[in-house]
C-alpha cells in the first residue's frame, strides 16, 4: 500500500506538471470536490484519494486512472535536458517536457517488452580518452566503417540508429529544445528529438550529436568544459553526416567556392549550409578571414541569413513506435483501448488504422 501511494503521489504531480496547472487550478477543474490542501496531501503521499476523486483527477488531467499506479521504470535524471540560449522557455515548459520525456520513454519500452523486443544494446565505448575534434572525426569514420555506411549520404538518420539498437523517440517540445539522450537502466540507448523541429538538417545534426554523447560521454577528458564537450559532439555529428573525404573530392584549399556547390552538398547529404561552411573552415579549405566574413554577413544581412538557413533536405520522422503499437494490437497482445492509450488517440482512430490481414 505504501509503495502504491508513493507511485500515485509522483504520477499525480507529474500529470499536473504536464498540464502546466497549479493545485488551485486542479481543484477548480474538478469542481472543488476536494481542496487544494487535499491535493497537496495526495502529491506528498500522505493521503489516498477515493475512486470517485481519482476518476475526476484523471479526467481533468487527460490521463487514464491506471496512469496513477503505473510503476516507474527508470530515473529521469539519466537525461540532462537543456535548452538553447536565448530561449524564452519558462520553468513550466521545462518541467512539463521532462515529464513528457519520462512518459514517452516508458511507453516505448513497454511496447518493446510486450513484443519481446526488449533486447540489451551494447555499444563499444571503451578506448582512449577523447579531447579533440580530430579524435571525434576519427571515431565517426570508425563507426561509419562498422555500420557499413561507406562514404554515402545517410538517407534517414533515425532509421540508421534504430537499425543498430538505438531507440529514437520524437516528442512535442518547445522551440528552444533540440534533443537529449540517455542510457536507461544501463541497457537502453535512447535519443529524444523535438517533433516540432521543422529544420530537417538541424534535426539530423542533433540526432548525430546526441549519438556522440551516448557513445563517448564516458571517454571525454575530465578537463573539458561542458561547452568543449558539446563541440566534440558537433565534430562527430558533422563527420557522420558529411565525411571529410567527400569534401576533399569537391573542394581544394584556396579555390573560390560557389553557394551552389555548398547547396548541392546540403541537398545530397542532409547537412546544413552553416555546418558545411564550418567544416570547410576546419579543414583549411577556406581561410579564417573568409569564414569570419561569412559569419558577419549572416549576422547583419537578413536576406543572406534566410538563404543560408533554409532547409532543403527531405526526411520524415520515424514511425517505429506507432508501428510497434499497431503490431501488438494486431497480434492481440494489447487491446484497442490500450493501443489508444499508448498512442494518445481515440479507440476509433486505432480501429480505423488497424488493418489486420
Amino acid at each position: 500500500m505504501e509503495e502504491q501511494l508513493n507511485v500515485l503521489s509522483q504520477r499525480l504531480r507529474q500529470a499536473r506538471i504536464l498540464k502546466k496547472i497549479s493545485m488551485d487550478q486542479l481543484a477548480s477543474m474538478i469542481g472543488n470536490s476536494v481542496s487544494k490542501q487535499a491535493i497537496s496531501k495526495y502529491e506528498a503521499g500522505k493521503m489516498m484519494p477515493n475512486s470517485t476523486v481519482l476518476v475526476a483527477l484523471a479526467t481533468a488531467l487527460d490521463v487514464e486512472p491506471g496512469y496513477f499506479f503505473r510503476p516507474f521504470t527508470f530515473d529521469l535524471n539519466e537525461f540532462k535536458v537543456s535548452f538553447r540560449k536565448k530561449s524564452d522557455t519558462t520553468a513550466k515548459d521545462v518541467n512539463a517536457l521532462k515529464v513528457r520525456i519520462q512518459d514517452e520513454v516508458e511507453r516505448y519500452l513497454e511496447v518493446e517488452e510486450i513484443l519481446g523486443k526488449d533486447k540489451e544494446t551494447v555499444l563499444q565505448t571503451d578506448g582512449e580518452q577523447l579531447f579533440s575534434p580530430a579524435q571525434m572525426r576519427e571515431q565517426a569514420k570508425r563507426l561509419r566503417d562498422e555500420w557499413h555506411l561507406g562514404y554515402d549520404a545517410i538517407g534517414n538518420v533515425q532509421d540508421v540508429l534504430e537499425e543498430h539498437g538505438i531507440k529514437v523517440i520524437c516528442t512535442e517540445a518547445p522551440s528552444g529544445f533540440d534533443g537529449v539522450s540517455g542510457i536507461v537502466n544501463e541497457k537502453a540507448y535512447i535519443v529524444v528529438l523535438n517533433k516540432n523541429q521543422s529544420h530537417v538538417e538541424r534535426r539530423r545534426f542533433t540526432t548525430m550529436h546526441e549519438l556522440g554523447h551516448l557513445l563517448f560521454d564516458k571517454r571525454f577528458s575530465t578537463n573539458l568544459t561542458l561547452r568543449e564537450k558539446e563541440k566534440l559532439c558537433d565534430a562527430f555529428a558533422n563527420e557522420m553526416l558529411l565525411p571529410s573525404i567527400v569534401v576533399q573530392t569537391v573542394f581544394s584549399p584556396g579555390e573560390k567556392i560557389s553557394t551552389s556547390e555548398v547547396r548541392q552538398l546540403q541537398v545530397v547529404y542532409g547537412i546544413s549550409f552553416d555546418a558545411i561552411m564550418h567544416k570547410l573552415h576546419d579543414m583549411g579549405i577556406i581561410t579564417d578571414s573568409k569564414y569570419k566574413t561569412y559569419c558577419i554577413r549572416k549576422n547583419h544581412d537578413d536576406a543572406w541569413k534566410q538563404f543560408v538557413e533554409a532547409t532543403y533536405y527531405q526526411e520524415g520522422f520515424s514511425t517505429k513506435f506507432e508501428t510497434m503499437v499497431y503490431a501488438a494490437a494486431a497480434k492481440d497482445l494489447i487491446s484497442t483501448s490500450k493501443a489508444a492509450n499508448l498512442l494518445h488517440c481515440s479507440v476509433s482512430t486505432v480501429r480505423k488504422h488497424l488493418n489486420v490481414i
